[in-house]
């Protein structure tokens, strides 16, 4: 009988110089609830007073919340009844402050949500961004936010609103209420509707953006990049245009457009998922989502009977043998599954 799957969130480590092998530190008590699955999806590294570092690690469930950790091995779990959202996506540490973004997954029209404390275990999280009196929807940023970085001694954010790319600056060094400045509204190519990875390096900001989800799961569709520099100027380095031509609308409003199509010219890589500067150069990862398609192929065929009954057999068919033909194309000429890393 095989064993029960655990879909429990879970912390590990590794010594960097290879000596240890990965260890697990830590397993979450909480389960998924519904469509929110648990697990981590941030963790910071933040000194709270001046102090000794401390790891904070944000974990996605019915409700989010936040551990914290002195040693890496043990970690306890903050009591908070401030933070709103069933995941976080995004944390940032900034003069003297740990940031939180929060978004709820199931909200359809999502609010930003931003907090900030000293240090959590001992301040209570505070709301930054509130729909509050004198609330300005037009200096505040718009959406659920995905992503946050501090450039340029000011706080950047990415949110999702209305199918576009929206990013965000604060005004001033701290954030504030109605003092925020809208940097970016939209990508050159208008499919990309979420960001999952911002970075800085150097003397630019790194923005990906994926084009719409779960589509691009089934029809995978390149992510772009993006960078802004220290004036706000924005353009586009990865992408711009896909693989596949979009139409000459898009063409035409896009105009000329970097070297590397999309997904650095691979339309599997739907995602630029970590964006990070390593001894002066920047690297970035991505999702690859040709470790998907046989999991379609194979779905399609278990349910073929279900979904002709749907879909009907002539269209069922046509989904059958465009997976079959794309699962037999990446095994004949030995595609990479995986992850790609560039640099």
């Amino acid at each position: 009988m095989a064993d029960p799957i655990e879909n429990q969130g879970e912390i590990w480590r590794y010594r960097k110089d290879g000596t240890l092998p990965w260890q697990r530190v830590y397993r979450s008590t909480n389960t998924s609830q519904g469509p929110v699955l648990a697990g981590f999806r941030y963790m910071i590294t933040h000194r709270p007073l001046g102090g000794s570092p401390a790891l904070y690690a944000a974990e996605a469930g019915e409700r989010v919340r936040v551990l914290k950790s002195t040693n890496g091995v043990n970690w306890r779990i903050l009591e908070d009844t401030v933070l709103q959202g069933s995941s976080s996506r995004a944390m940032v540490t900034h003069n003297g402050k740990i940031y939180i973004a929060t978004r709820d997954e199931l909200e359809e029209n999502p609010m930003p949500l931003l907090y900030s404390s000293k240090d959590p275990e001992f301040y209570p999280w505070e709301p930054v961004i509130s729909n509050v009196e004198g609330f300005d929807p037009d200096k505040n940023p718009k959406g659920s936010i995905w992503n946050m970085a501090v450039f340029n001694n000011r706080i950047y954010l990415s949110t999702s609103y209305e199918d576009r790319i929206q990013v965000w600056r604060t005004n001033d060094e701290e954030p504030r209420l109605n003092d925020w400045t809208l940097v970016v509204d939209g990508f050159e190519n208008p499919l990309n509707t979420s960001t999952l990875a911002m970075g800085v390096f150097k003397d630019h900001l790194y923005i990906s953006g994926t084009k719409p989800l779960p589509l691009s799961y089934f029809i995978p569709q390149g992510f772009d990049l993006i960078r802004i520099d220290k004036e706000d100027n924005w353009e586009t380095v990865v992408g711009g245009r896909s693989l596949i031509p979009l139409g000459t609308i898009i063409e035409e409003e896009a105009g000329s457009f970097p070297s590397l199509w999309s997904g650095f010219s691979n339309p599997f890589n739907v995602y630029g998922w970590q964006i990070q500067e390593y001894k002066d150069r920047l690297l970035i990862s991505t999702f690859d989502d040709s470790t998907n398609m046989e999991v379609i192929l194979t779905t399609l065929l278990e349910n073929r009977v279900a979904l002709a009954e749907l879909i009907g057999e002539k269209v069922t068919n046509i989904l059958i043998t465009v997976y079959r033909a794309v699962v037999e194309i990446l095994t004949a000429i030995k595609y990479p599954r995986g992850f790609d890393l560039y640099i």
